[in-house]
C-alpha cells in the first residue's frame, strides 16, 4: 500500500512539475505586411487608371492617385500624400476593406503649380507602401 501511495504521489508530483515548467512559447504567425501599387492619372475609369503618366500639362486641372493595395486582414485605412516641390499640399485618408483593395484620391492642380509633384501611399502605422513622382509642366530643381 505504501508503495501504491509513493508512486502515485511520484506521478502527482511529476505532473505538478510538468505544469511549473516553462513551456517553449509560440509566437503568433505575423500579419502579412501590405503591398501597393499606385499610378497617377487624369481619370479612374471603372476603378482603373486611365491617362497615366509622369509628366502632365500645367493646364491638366485635376490629376488622380489610384491604388491598389494587397495583404489586408480586415479593415483597414491607407493614406495618400500630395506633396508639391516638397510641400505637404493634401492627406486624404482612404479605408481598405478586403485583401485585395483599389481606391483613388484627386486633386485640384492650380496652373501655378507647376514643378515637381509626388504622392505617397503609407499605412495606418505611417509606413510607405509606394510613392510616385511626377511632373506638372515644367520640373524645378531643388
Amino acid at each position: 500500500m505504501r508503495t501504491l501511495f509513493a508512486a502515485m504521489m511520484l506521478c502527482l508530483g511529476a505532473g505538478a512539475a510538468g505544469l511549473t515548467q516553462d513551456q517553449p512559447q509560440t509566437m503568433p504567425a505575423t500579419a502579412p505586411s501590405l503591398s501597393a501599387e499606385a499610378e497617377v492619372c487624369t481619370a479612374v475609369v471603372d476603378r482603373m487608371p486611365s491617362g497615366g503618366g509622369t509628366i502632365f500639362g500645367a493646364d491638366v486641372g485635376t490629376l488622380c492617385c489610384w491604388s491598389r493595395i494587397t495583404g489586408a486582414v480586415g479593415e483597414t485605412t491607407i493614406v495618400h500624400i500630395w506633396s508639391y516641390n516638397g510641400k505637404e499640399m493634401a492627406v486624404v485618408e482612404l479605408p481598405v476593406r478586403s485583401s485585395s483593395w483599389r481606391t483613388h484620391s484627386r486633386k485640384n492642380i492650380l496652373p501655378e503649380w507647376t514643378g515637381n509633384w509626388e504622392v505617397k501611399v503609407v499605412d495606418a502605422d505611417g509606413n510607405t507602401l509606394k510613392s510616385v513622382a511626377f511632373t506638372v509642366g515644367t520640373a524645378t530643381t531643388q
